[in-house]
């Protein structure tokens, strides 16, 4: 009775951190990990033996490759082709690239690459093609058991418990759902996503800006009516921070003091406005009003920033710029730059120092809008032909399975670093410590949920409850209980909690357990509703300029093909 106390404890402990956001996935999963070995649930040396699970090494032997095929030169014009294209050809052409590469490649990674051609696209708005781009990498990693880390951690763990998937079962399903879902959103992605037109509703330059006013400037003592800063143009005067006070609503006859922390939300593009205000000072203000000279970033996924505040995390010092101003969606951020807590997908206006280009770190914690990855230089044409040779050739044996896909990645990471097409450093500073931490986390849980006894239990109900309804009732069930866990967990750590389940549904109804687990990893990919639902849709949310009804909207319609493709195709060929 108390092991299964405790066991219940970590689980349910486990889910209400993450629904929560008390802190990171990654820290999350690291607590729950060293609880279950403290505990003595799992003996350190079988948790150990999981950290090295075939899974989890060709998860990060592909982020690997991904950062030398990273430098690859021509990216852009391969996925857009040339420029005078209509929107739907230039989706399509953007689209279709996306679920190649995402087939192979970790969909991240993909998003990541492809983040700031499309915003740099002149011709098109990146409005159209950023949360297509983000739901196209998701189901074109469903096209092999390696696009995502949730189809290969359930490929892994299926065969360790006795069910082999190959390829080819990927193939037809995979195919099915990236045909259906390119469809949609080649042909709906136009409608609902139309720009917003009207001046007053365009929000893609407003930013939460802080301003301050010190020791002897000329607005002491003034009303805030007084100094005209309630007939501001482009800003609007949000809230003054005074000491730890935050005052909200900004009465105009309140009367300013030094040391006031102005919060201005405004158009970024008019900082002259404020400059021309005599007594009030921007923190970080650049050298000339010049907005092209600006970096616009995005906070990437596996960013220390994530969390954290920019005072916590040293950003000035770390980075050589200083933050000028934070922009999160629609939301409405309150308080001081310094204590707002960033998250991934905040995109942050940098007044950058001249080696902010060359440090190592900026290219792992942010993804640069407006030029290209800044210290990575294309690879020269003769090491790109040899790349993309030795690329080829590992798709090869991966597709055909001459030997273990982990041996393959593994070896071809080894390769990529031994001739030096990605520097041991670029090595250290891609290495996904967060994924791997998430990935050995969530094989912990699964095994946990198998010994204690929850996923028979939890099986035992689906098959009492679909017994007298026709098998596909089951399948789609465990479809959509791994869909609902990855909108608590990640796509990986909710397939891996929904496989026992599914297996044990599968033997209790005596039916084809490959069937119930291609659905789990479909259905832990079928993350398409809500913005924080999967890393990449956080990524392209604040550049794309979307609203929760964006994801809604367009997100209803993909769920709807994917879903339906998936389920019809396992149908057909299993049951």
């Amino acid at each position: 009775m108390i092991v299964i106390l405790i066991d219940a404890i970590l689980i349910v402990g486990l889910g209400t951190v993450l629904f929560s956001g008390l802190m990171s996935t990654a820290r999350a999963f690291a607590l729950f990990t060293a609880a279950v070995i403290i505990t003595g649930r799992i003996p350190f040396n079988d948790a150990l033996d999981r950290l090295t699970t075939p899974a989890i090494l060709a998860v990060t032997s592909l982020v690997i490759i991904a950062s030398a095929l990273a430098r690859l030169p021509g990216l852009s014009r391969a996925v857009f082709g040339r420029a005078g294209r209509g929107p739907r050809l230039t989706l399509a052409r953007f689209l279709g690239s996306a679920a190649l590469a995402s087939s192979v490649i970790p969909n991240t990674a993909v998003v990541a690459a492809l983040l700031g051609p499309a915003v740099r696209r002149p011709d098109v708005s990146p409005h159209l093609l950023l949360l297509p781009l983000s739901y196209m990498a998701l189901a074109g990693g469903m096209l092999t058991p390696f696009g995502t880390s949730a189809s290969l951690m359930v490929t892994g763990e299926a065969a360790r418990l006795g069910v082999d998937l190959s390829v080819f079962d990927f193939a037809l399903p995979g195919a099915t759902v990236a045909l259906v879902v390119f469809a949609a959103l080649v042909l709906a992605a136009p409608i609902v996503l139309k720009e917003r037109k009207a001046p007053e509703a365009d929000t893609s330059g407003i930013f939460h800006i802080e301003a301050r006013i010190d020791e002897g400037s000329a607005l002491i003592n003034q009303s805030v009516a007084a100094a005209s800063l309630r007939k501001l143009h482009s800003f609007y005067l949000a809230e003054i921070i005074r000491d730890k006070r935050v005052i909200r609503p900004v009465h105009p006859a309140f009367v300013l003091n030094p040391g006031d922390r102005l919060i201005l939300v405004g158009d970024v593009s008019h900082f002259d406005e404020l400059h021309g205000i005599n007594g009030l000072t921007l923190d970080a203000a650049p050298k000339r009003q010049n907005t092209e000279e600006f970096f616009h970033a995005v906070i990437s996924g596996q960013s220390l920033l994530d969390g954290k505040t920019l005072r916590e995390a040293d950003f000035r010092a770390r980075f050589n710029a200083s933050v000028m101003a934070v922009r999160r969606g629609e939301e409405r951020l309150s308080g001081k730059l310094g204590d707002i807590r960033l998250r991934t997908g905040d995109v942050l206006i940098l007044s950058a120092g001249p080696d902010f280009g060359s440090r190592d770190n900026v290219r792992p914690n942010l993804h640069i809008l407006d030029i290209e990855s800044p210290g990575q230089t294309p690879m020269p044409t003769r090491t790109a032909w040899a790349l993309g040779l030795s690329f080829v050739t590992f798709l090869g044996v991966a597709l055909t399975q001459v030997i273990p896909f982990h041996h393959a990645a593994l070896a071809l990471a080894a390769l990529v670093v031994g001739l030096n097409w990605t520097s041991a450093r670029e090595v250290r500073r891609n290495f996904p410590f967060d994924l791997v931490i998430i990935l050995w986390g969530a094989v912990l849980l699964s095994l946990l949920i198998t010994q204690s006894g929850a996923a028979a239990a939890a099986a035992a109900f689906i098959a009492a409850l679909t017994g007298n309804l026709p098998p596909y009732a089951a399948l789609a069930m465990i479809f959509f209980f791994a869909w609902a866990m990855t909108e608590l967990f990640s796509n990986a750590s909710a397939a891996l909690t929904a496989l026992p389940v599914a297996l044990a549904t599968a033997s209790q109804l005596g039916l084809p357990p490959e069937a119930f687990a291609l659905a789990t990893a479909f259905g832990a990919s079928a993350s398409f509703f809500m913005p924080f639902g999967y890393q990449t849709h956080l990524m392209v949310m604040t550049p794309g300029r979307y609203r929760l009804s964006d994801f809604l909207g367009l997100g209803g319609i993909v769920f709807v093909a994917y879903a339906t493709g998936t389920l019809t195709v396992l149908t057909f060929l299993y049951l």
